[in-house]
């Protein structure tokens, strides 16, 4: 018998593009009926096609973090996940001295760079579980033992 491999949820790839073309129309058609005036005034006018392209992006990540945990779930040893995770936090760590360094431009640009990659890349790697270890489950958490 193999393993299961559940499928990708079709709801999120649809609301994915439906979001995304929805915030790729909102913006001339909002720009065309509504007066200058009116957009000086409401900020959340001019707001509208950024949030939706917005929240196609986060769904977009959110798909891509399932993706990758569905498929490394189990699979990696927990050596080359401790490598990996020690990697991403070193990345974090160049980054934040990246920023805060006074004497370069360049390393202010790519110190920003390489902490937002790292921090996504971290939040990515949190959802893998390396081979045999179990992930908690909400209830067990959060459970409350009676006395």
């Amino acid at each position: 018998m193999g393993k299961y491999r559940p499928r990708v949820p079709i709801g999120l790839p649809i609301a994915i593009v439906v979001t995304l073309v929805l915030g790729l129309i909102a913006g001339p058609l909002i720009s065309s009926t509504a007066s200058e005036e009116q957009l000086a005034q409401n900020v959340l006018l001019n707001a509208i096609p950024f949030i939706l392209i917005f929240i196609s992006i986060i769904l977009a990540f959110i798909t891509l973090i399932w993706a990758v945990a569905t498929a490394l779930n189990n699979n990696i040893s927990k050596r080359i996940h401790a490598i990996v995770e020690w990697m991403i936090i070193a990345g974090i760590i160049l980054g934040i001295l990246g920023m805060f360094q006074p004497w370069l431009h360049a390393g202010f640009k790519y110190g920003f760079l390489v902490l937002l990659v790292s921090t996504l890349g971290f939040i990515l790697w949190s959802h893998v579980t390396p081979k045999g270890e179990k992930r908690q489950s909400d209830s067990e958490i959060f459970s409350i033992s009676e006395s």
